[in-house]
């Protein structure tokens, strides 16, 4: 079943096809970015700061830093949703985060 991430008022916004899935997509199946590093962080497809994995959330810290990201992902295609969202968690420290934005394809 997908893994589904949330915006801050806990609107689904994006999945991941599994957990260790590096790579994230619209709730359309577009690829939308990727996780260079061992970590919660994500870049889009063009290595810019898309966001982070906080519990079942993809927000962006208020305290983010430029990080470089050297590397490059081979496209994975469009990715296909399984199941339904599930209720999103409680999310709490809102005030160290926003929301993230999300490109909507034509």
């Amino acid at each position: 079943m997908s893994v589904y991430l949330f915006d801050m008022g806990g609107q689904p916004i994006a999945f991941r096809r599994t957990w260790t899935d590096p790579f994230v997509f619209d709730l359309d199946g577009h690829w939308i970015g990727w996780f260079p590093w061992d970590d919660n962080d994500a870049v889009d497809i063009d290595g810019h700061y898309l966001g982070t994995v906080v519990d079942d959330r993809l927000v962006r810290r208020n305290d983010w830093y430029q990080r470089p990201c050297t590397g490059t992902a081979a496209d994975p295609g469009r990715g296909e949703r399984t199941g339904r969202p599930p209720e999103p968690h409680h999310f709490h420290n809102c005030f160290a985060y926003q929301d993230i934005r999300v490109r909507h394809h034509a």
